[in-house]
């Protein structure tokens, strides 16, 4: 399978692989795809995250549009540097923005369908396999206790950290799970940042629903 971007990654996770409904809520699932973003501006080493604060490294622009957009707004607006209110921001359109570049990568096309009271736009996947390959990707090398390079261990980080993880590792025993963790207490300290940063988003959001 080709390589997707983080962003990519989380998304095709995050949907059901035939129907292209989130498994999450609207929130959750925003804050996971604007956190893959940045994720994918630290890949490259172009961001770095310490004390829930965000910097920018090097800005010149990456090759992906996305990315580029978003490292520009994080170098414009340098005096805004607390990673959870850019998790925040970005949350609002990422998901339309990163379904629009799997649509033109090929992976998914955009369907009107009725969710819950109102119609919205639903990014079908084209090929279920290629849809759910992320997901049995990270659980196989799991299982068989491979190595997960910064992508998938990013990816691993930020699925836990919204609440994908019964999806990703479905039907795989405790001993899979506690190996896991023992995974993402080695990454390295931006990695780190950013996964708590993130859960603390979600639970934010969560409590301000119920408020």
């Amino acid at each position: 399978m080709a390589a997707l971007l983080l962003a990519d990654d989380l998304f095709l996770c995050s949907c059901d692989d035939s129907t292209g409904r989130s498994r999450l809520s609207e929130r959750a699932t925003g804050l996971g795809l604007a956190s893959a973003v940045i994720g994918e501006l630290l890949l490259l080493d172009k961001v770095g995250i310490q004390h829930g604060e965000i910097t920018v490294l090097d800005d010149h622009p990456p090759s992906d549009p996305l990315a580029h957009s978003v490292l520009d707004q994080l170098h414009r607006e340098r005096d805004v540097r607390a990673v959870r209110a850019w998790l925040r921001y970005l949350s609002r359109d990422v998901h339309e923005l990163v379904g629009q570049r799997l649509v033109r990568s090929g992976h998914v096309r955009p369907v009107r369908a009725r969710w819950r009271i109102r119609a919205r736009v639903v990014y079908q996947p084209v090929d279920v396999n290629a849809a759910a390959w992320p997901a049995a990707r990270l659980a196989t090398r799991l299982i068989g206790r491979q190595p997960l390079d910064d992508h998938d261990l990013l990816l691993a980080g930020l699925a836990l950290a919204i609440g994908l993880e019964p999806h990703i590792l479905i039907d795989t025993s405790v001993k899979t799970r506690q190996h896991l963790r023992h995974l993402l207490g080695d990454v390295p300290p931006s990695f780190r940042a950013l996964m708590a940063e993130t859960e603390a988003a979600v639970g934010d959001a969560v409590l301000s629903a119920r408020g």
